[in-house]
């Protein structure tokens, strides 16, 4: 039996997968639960663990330090009042948050093995930087669409990547 993160759980029931996140108080998904529960060793790089305000901004934070910025830069104090103050009001956009919540590990977990990492982010830093001009117009929605299709292409492009890896 794995020694698992002391914050998870195996909650079982007709309606869920089973894996919980104690500390987040919801179920997690089984990419996230491989990469940080499932040996305690893992979870000091649990995202859900850390204590900073970053910790929710997986693509955003990723970006942001590939280009060497503090966790208080403009960027990603914009990003999180978007979060905050917008998506978190609505309920697509509290489901929008959770699918970010329950996809973004992953996601920067495979950039982080891609060759083509520092391309990735400097991509995602550039989207980032139009968003947040878009953010400070009001285009609110315009932003929302655009971040999510961010986070598809940027996991489609890592995947192809480590596809490709995997096949070589």
């Amino acid at each position: 039996m794995a020694n698992h993160c002391d914050f998870y759980e195996y909650k079982s029931s007709f309606f869920s997968g089973g894996h919980w996140c104690v500390l987040k108080d919801k179920e997690i998904s089984s990419d996230v639960y491989k990469q940080f529960c499932e040996y305690a060793s893992s979870a000091k790089n649990c995202p859900f663990r850390r204590k900073d305000s970053s910790s929710d901004c997986f693509l955003t934070t990723a970006c942001c330090e590939y280009k060497g910025l503090p966790d208080d830069c403009e960027e990603l104090t914009v990003m999180r009042a978007f979060r905050d103050n917008y998506l978190s009001k609505t309920p697509v956009g509290r489901r929008c948050i959770q699918i970010y919540y329950e996809e973004a590990p992953r996601i920067v977990n495979q950039i982080e093995k891609s060759p083509f990492r520092d391309k990735i982010l400097e991509e995602i830093y550039q989207e980032v930087c139009e968003l947040k001009k878009m953010i400070e117009k009001g285009k609110n929605e315009d932003v929302l669409s655009r971040y999510l299709l961010l986070m598809m292409q940027v996991d489609e492009k890592s995947r192809e990547t480590q596809e490709k890896r995997n096949n070589d």
